[in-house]
């Protein structure tokens, strides 16, 4: 890290080479390869020196494909630390702070993080800070970043949070009973919903083709040992996003919203955010017996990659095909 940060400080300026690769004064891409291929043999003897142990041999697990051996070993040590915790509240934001850890420390470039594609072992040029930058040896940075960052908005979250019920209910949204779930959590709520109902929804469905949700959460799954249910997905990456895709979303997403009817009052609301590239929102809410009374564009400013391209989703306001 120290012959990094000179490096970088010599050859990648902050922030005056940024704002010369912004105004095509340096071809970033180019000058950025050339130093990537300079810095690397420092590096290689760097590993050599203090015989860093890279990624392990076996590709058996998510684990050990994406993360070097050595933040490995501290991972597998917190969460058997985490394990020994008794109070299960606190057991449980230990395991989110250790979550969340991981995903920044995985062995990829920074520009890829949303979407893995391979593993890296060396320092590279990175789109995202344009820099060389190197992936990570240890958790340790992350696990205190994320524990004050989450402590600060547990804290937050106190501070704002009102009387009212908030409750997470897990299962097949398709299917899914929500009065007998709630009725197994608090039998109240479950009589307020069956009288009252609910006035609507705001979600922010899949995307055709665009993510396989397991997958980017594949090292929490690994780690803690959950059951994994890919084929529950709606719209996963690794169907596509061909016709055949494209239609059994249009069916996922109609059988929630048929399910979720059930629970709605009459003149319910319904708020989704979508990028709906290939239209097919006109015919999910057709096909849910709901009607698109308007649209709203959102952009999207603050991704993970850092990526320029223009993006946008639309927030799709829906309501019963009947209603007013």
């Amino acid at each position: 890290m120290e012959e990094l940060a000179i490096y970088n400080k010599e050859f990648f300026p902050s922030p005056e080479y940024k704002a010369k690769v912004q105004k095509k004064l340096v071809d970033g891409k180019k000058y950025g390869k050339e130093k990537e291929l300079e810095f690397l043999d420092k590096y290689n003897n760097l590993i050599k020196k203090h015989k860093i142990e890279l990624l392990t041999s076996g590709e058996d697990n998510f684990i050990n494909k994406w993360f070097i051996k050595h933040a490995i070993n501290e991972l597998e040590f917190v969460a058997n630390e985490i394990e020994q915790v008794e109070l299960p509240e606190i057991k449980e934001i230990l395991k989110i702070i250790l979550s969340r850890t991981m995903r920044s420390c995985r062995a990829t470039t920074h520009s890829d993080l949303a979407t893995l594609k391979e593993a890296v072992t060396t320092t590279y040029y990175c789109t995202k800070h344009f820099k060389i930058c190197k992936p990570s040896f240890s958790i340790l940075k992350w696990w205190r970043t994320y524990s004050k960052d989450t402590i600060k908005r547990l804290k937050q979250f106190d501070s704002v949070r009102t009387q009212t019920n908030q409750i997470c209910l897990t299962g097949d949204s398709r299917s899914i009973d929500i009065i007998e779930k709630l009725n197994l959590v608090d039998s109240n709520f479950a009589k307020d919903v069956v009288t009252k109902k609910i006035n609507g929804i705001f979600s922010s469905p899949p995307y055709v083709g665009v993510i396989d949700y397991h997958e980017q959460h594949a090292y929490a799954y690994d780690l803690f040992e959950l059951e994994r249910k890919e084929s529950l997905e709606i719209g996963p990456l690794y169907k596509g996003q061909g016709k055949a895709a494209q239609q059994s979303y249009v069916e996922g997403i109609v059988k929630v919203l048929l399910n979720s009817k059930k629970y709605l009052i009459d003149n319910y609301d319904v708020f989704l955010v979508a990028n709906d590239k290939y239209n097919l929102y006109q015919e999910i809410a057709t096909k849910a017996g709901m009607k698109i009374v308007n649209q709203y564009k959102r952009p999207v400013l603050n991704r993970t990659e850092k990526d320029k391209n223009a993006y946008a989703e639309i927030i799709f306001h829906l309501k019963d095909k009947n209603g007013e």
